[in-house]
């Protein structure tokens, strides 16, 4: 059974090596001679204890093992997803959607959900589509970087 709960500070090593190593996946798809296209400081307990702070970090557990997580920027009616994450052997089972969804019912008043995520990420691209998030526009790559960003956007009615 899955169950998405707030984080707590006992959770922020398993969450950072959660991220990591959700991150370490992706770059398998990652095309040659562009940067890292993980957040900056994504590998430090720093960083998630910053998350922890000023966001909405939540966990997923599937029968009390660590699956995925999601950090959330919540203001009024308007929710910004600024990471999703999902335990490489969990991906494609359907944890990512079901996290999707379900912060979409424990927040109710939020009804314009928007995210972004790099260009080249074709995964992530098919995977929003499918959950119903539409492209709202794309980023020109930037220099230091190597890859722009897509931005997406869901109505929640």
């Amino acid at each position: 059974m899955l169950s998405l709960t707030a984080a707590n500070p006992s959770d922020i090593i398993p969450l950072r090596d959660l991220a990591v190593n959700a991150f370490a996946e992706d770059k398998k798809y990652r095309p040659s001679g562009i940067d890292d296209g993980e957040p900056p400081g994504i590998e430090t307990t720093r960083k998630h204890e910053e998350w922890l702070n000023s966001k909405t970090y939540l966990k997923c557990t599937k029968n009390d093992i660590l699956v995925g997580s999601c950090i959330l920027d919540i203001h009024d009616n308007k929710g910004v997803i600024d990471g999703l994450h999902v335990e490489p052997l969990y991906m494609n089972t359907g944890i990512g959607s079901w996290i999707l969804n379900e912060i979409q019912r424990l927040f109710p008043k939020v009804y314009i959900w928007t995210l972004q995520t790099p260009d080249y990420s074709t995964r992530n691209h098919h995977f929003y589509k499918k959950n119903q998030f539409i492209l709202k526009n794309k980023t020109s790559p930037e220099p230091s970087l190597g890859f722009g960003f897509y931005k997406y956007e869901k109505r929640v009615q």
